[in-house]
């Protein structure tokens, strides 16, 4: 996730207008009081808050427009094991949050799409690359290319050396760091670089797509309400 801050923080992917966080397991089924609705089980409460947190956390003070959810209970009837959130955001970026206990193959932990490149982030070992475009495909002349999927232009193949890939950015980060603080909060030494606005903002995030997936249609500010 702060590898995706640094690219948008520092515009390294020039204007972005897309960001997917996605989470997959392939382990099915889930245990314990995760199966429960009344002890607050279901994935929306578990892993959603967080994947909320971060999108929040990359874009402080950028108010979202929209928000449209698909929550559905693929093996579990209690509680939901799988969630799709889309975002507008005021900046322009469309942000899609995916979490599936029942995914068997993968998609890329982060993908992040902006007019001057492409960064994927695969898993949690932050193994991936930025591509962008050589100077040889933008000088390409449009012409039709015979594929598997049939004659095509805007999709054809591109040509060897027509993207070019980059190493992710490297961050220095230590999931400890968090501990620290909250040992040092105990003992009013700091304060907690959590917020309580921050935890409210999270929290009408969920309630919000909890609305969308029960009527079917996105939630918009206040500001953005569509006419009737």
């Amino acid at each position: 996730m702060l590898i995706v801050k640094k690219a948008y923080d520092e515009n390294m992917l020039g204007n972005i207008f897309t960001i997917e966080s996605k989470l997959h397991s392939g382990n099915g089924y889930m245990h314990e009081w995760h199966i429960y609705k009344k002890y607050g089980g279901g994935m929306i409460y578990d892993w959603g808050v967080h994947l909320i947190d971060q999108i929040l956390f990359m874009m402080p003070g950028v108010k979202i427009k929209s928000i449209y959810a698909d929550i559905q209970n693929v093996l579990h009837e209690e509680v939901d094991d799988y969630f799709k959130i889309i975002m507008k955001m005021e900046n322009g970026i469309t942000v899609h949050i995916e979490l599936s206990t029942y995914i068997l193959e993968y998609q890329p932990r982060w993908l992040v799409g902006g007019d001057k490149g492409t960064m994927i982030v695969k898993n949690f070992a932050c193994d991936g690359n930025i591509y962008r475009t050589g100077k040889m495909l933008e000088k390409l002349p449009p012409q039709i290319t015979e594929t598997e999927a049939g004659p095509t232009r805007q999709f054809a193949p591109v040509p060897p050396g027509g993207i070019v890939t980059e190493p992710l950015p490297e961050i220095q980060t230590d999931w400890v760091d968090f501990y620290r603080n909250v040992d040092d909060v105990l003992n009013r030494r700091a304060e907690s670089k959590i917020k309580i606005s921050e935890v409210r903002r999270v929290l009408a995030v969920m309630e919000a797509a909890w609305k969308s997936a029960e009527t079917g249609e996105a939630i918009y500010s206040n500001k953005n309400r569509r006419k009737k």
